[in-house]
């Protein structure tokens, strides 16, 4: 009988106790042919010739209409208007213009001091690591490309003692392995290969023991890497030939070598399982991805990674990560069902930014042949030397001619027609505006205006500027975001240090006080008989069982249509007015704004949330004096005290606290609420809300 069973990769080589152990060179020959099959499903995309094209033009490197292959001659005008760029930098400043869009919530009322924590650090982290800038690459790219794919990896040099790393990659260097039909979602590809390239020094200090192996890689080879930086010699070989020939010969010292090392990390969804009837350890011992796999497991049950360079293997074994995904998510802003990368939003603009272009050099070159005209000289009346030095363009130029009869020694053409560049100049004015009424320009920078807390006639403005496209653009982007959020969190998790919290978030970063958990993290391990005892977080668990079961009860939340601030801004300007109304707790409030340590409103005697309970035990609580249960005096109703959940409920524990509404400072009254809030910069540089009138003569008073 077999030690493993099948690992469901096609072609995969069998795993066997001593390939477990020392590895199976014929890997190497798997994996040559799955970056070549999977380059080739990259390629086969429509959008895959376009990605480069829209890239280079939002840089500038636009083409140049002169009737003929190559550089346009000297004396054609090279003026573009680059709307590209201008499209590009209205969209990603309206879909990163953000601070951390998820949040952290426990389910479990115990967890709640641990999702505080991880969400005090996602801010930290979403300052110290530039995060909203690695998403605006990513975003660019998606722009751009149509597709943008986001690196999220734990690097142990960042920061302080490690981070969290976020990396904008291309997306042709995300080479895909049998993906599932239909399915745009990384996560339900069978593998993918990760193509990238690293300096020899980075290579060594990353595996030194394969330190006297490393040498760089040949250019040819590394020119199929796409993310590269754009450099200006084009590259060596073309990537398709290159990406089909050059993977399956060995790579030879005649080759030019720029120093680097291509490198690829495939992650597989492998399938085998343990049959030896014993337990295998799995992973480098001591990390914290070390696990132990009983008889009848999976041995990767968080995905099989792959790590080698074009000439031989560096590692292969368990996805040292908890959450058990593709550490890449992908963006795609528009989304097509039959495309398996996304449609640039520059596809359809690209036509119109070669006519604007076009129509701007047309409309220069005439007002030039304006300007400078051509002159028709007549040899018998001008020498060669004044042809030569004469310039039109000079004003109050005295010219003597030899008289010739009754010709003329020189004279000039008029330039274009006028009306010609008048309809130039038409044509590239609506040009221009067909291209920011494609591209949503104009909604964007009006939303951009409209980022404040909103009154009735903003909140109206915001409805008018979100148009569907927008719209789709940021549901993408929240999509986007769900797996940077939920591998975010499994990261913490694994690799957060108990010093490191404290490091950042001082002493409220420690939960060290909190006995039924692991010293250095925040994996509950509990024993039996403790309060609150859960078996799915018994210390006699592996660690990273009790993780996994430890994640799932904190989850993250994000609302619709946060990524364009619109649903934000609409429910804070209710929760705002509800507060001055008297209907909305300031609970309810906080968690509308988003405030965080606001904490939770008191226990305080409320009707049971379920059964009525048994009056013995009602009685026994209320004799101990330290119960749940009590009665009420006036009604005899049975009463329980406990955390108020409803809006009801948390006002009523409001007023026992005597908390009300604010009384303004000008008349000392309250506020009417009769109109909608409304945020105002006084000339003073201060921000105030005004509400409504309360009597005649009266203006709005800032609350």
């Amino acid at each position: 009988m077999a030690d493993f069973s099948p690992s469901g990769i096609e072609g995969m080589p069998a795993l066997t106790a001593d390939s477990l152990q020392f590895g199976d060179p014929r890997v190497m020959g798997w994996l040559r042919e799955a970056v070549i099959e999977g380059d080739r499903i990259n390629r086969s995309d429509p959008m895959y010739d376009l990605m480069e094209l829209g890239m280079k033009y939002v840089a500038g490197e636009q083409g140049i209409s002169s009737g003929s292959q190559g550089q346009p001659p000297s004396y054609l005008p090279r003026l573009t208007i680059n709307q590209s760029r201008k499209v590009m930098q209205a969209h990603v400043s309206a879909l990163t213009d953000i601070k951390p869009l998820f949040a952290y919530k426990a389910t479990n009322p115990r967890f709640s001091t641990q999702a505080n924590v991880l969400n005090q650090l996602t801010v930290a982290w979403w300052v110290t690591q530039m995060c909203d800038i690695a998403i605006a690459d990513c975003v660019k790219y998606g722009i751009a490309a149509g597709t943008g794919d986001l690196l999220m990896e734990w690097d142990p040099t960042a920061g302080i003692g490690g981070d969290v790393t976020l990396t904008a990659r291309d997306a042709r260097d995300t080479l895909p392995w049998r993906p599932a039909p239909q399915q745009k979602s990384i996560q339900m590809w069978e593998g993918l290969t990760l193509r990238e390239s690293h300096t020899v020094n980075v290579m060594r200090a990353l595996y030194p023991e394969y330190a006297d192996k490393f040498r760089p890689t040949t250019d040819s080879l590394l020119s199929t890497l796409m993310g590269r930086f754009k450099q200006v010699i084009s590259r060596l070989v073309s990537p398709g030939d290159d990406t089909l020939s050059g993977l399956s010969a060995p790579a030879i010292s005649s080759r030019t070598r720029s120093g680097e090392i291509l490198l690829y990390k495939t992650y597989l969804t492998d399938r085998t399982k343990n049959l030896t009837g014993k337990p295998i350890p799995m992973g480098r011992p001591g990390t914290s991805w070390a696990y132990l796999v009983p008889p009848g497991g999976y041995l990767y049950p968080y995905k099989r990674l792959i790590v080698a360079t074009p000439e031989f293997p560096l590692y292969d074994g368990p996805n040292p990560y908890w959450h058990g995904q593709y550490p890449v998510s992908r963006l795609m802003p528009w989304s097509l069902p039959w495309y398996f990368l996304g449609r640039s939003l520059l596809a359809d603009l690209l036509p119109l930014q070669n006519g604007i272009n076009q129509a701007a050099q047309d409309l220069f070159l005439g007002v030039r042949k304006w300007m400078d005209p051509t002159v028709l000289y007549n040899k018998g009346a001008v020498s060669e030397s004044f042809m030569r030095l004469f310039d039109p363009r000079r004003t109050g130029a005295k010219v003597k001619l030899n008289e010739v009869g009754a010709k003329e020694g020189f004279r000039q053409l008029d330039g274009p027609n006028p009306q010609v560049l008048a309809l130039a100049s038409e044509a590239l004015d609506k040009m221009i505006a067909q291209f920011n009424d494609l591209s949503g320009t104009p909604n964007l920078l009006q939303l951009l205006e409209l980022r404040q807390l909103p009154g009735a006639d903003t909140l109206t403005a915001y409805w008018q500027a979100m148009t569907p496209e927008l719209r789709q653009e940021g549901r993408m982007v929240e999509a986007f975001l769900r797996d940077v959020a939920v591998q975010h969190k499994c990261l913490r998790f694994q690799y957060e240090s108990n010093a490191r919290r404290v490091a950042i978030l001082g002493d409220a970063g420690s939960t060290l006080q909190d006995f039924d958990f692991e010293p250095e993290n925040m994996i509950p391990a509990m024993d039996p008989g403790q309060p609150g005892y859960q078996p799915t977080f018994d210390a006699a668990l592996p660690r990273d069982v009790r993780a996994r079961n430890f994640m799932q009860s904190i989850v993250f939340t994000i609302a619709p249509n946060s990524i364009l601030a619109m649903n934000a801004q609409e429910q804070k300007m209710i929760a705002l007015q509800g507060l001055r109304m008297g209907v909305i707790d300031i609970w309810t409030f906080a968690e509308k704004l988003e405030i965080a340590n606001m904490g939770s409103p008191p226990p305080i005697p409320l009707p049971p949330l379920g059964p009525p309970p048994d009056p013995q035990l009602v009685l026994q609580s209320i004799a101990s004096g330290q119960g749940q249960f009590t009665i009420d005096p006036n009604s005899g109703q049975i009463l329980q005290i406990r955390e108020p959940v409803t809006i009801t409920e948390r006002l009523m524990a409001q007023q026992l606290l005597g908390i009300g509404q604010t009384v303004g400072p000008a008349s000392g009254r309250k506020a009417s609420g009769q109109a909608p809030p409304k945020m105002e910069q006084k000339s003073d540089g201060r921000t105030t809300v005004t509400g409504s009138r309360h009597d005649a003569g009266q203006g709005p008073r800032a609350q």
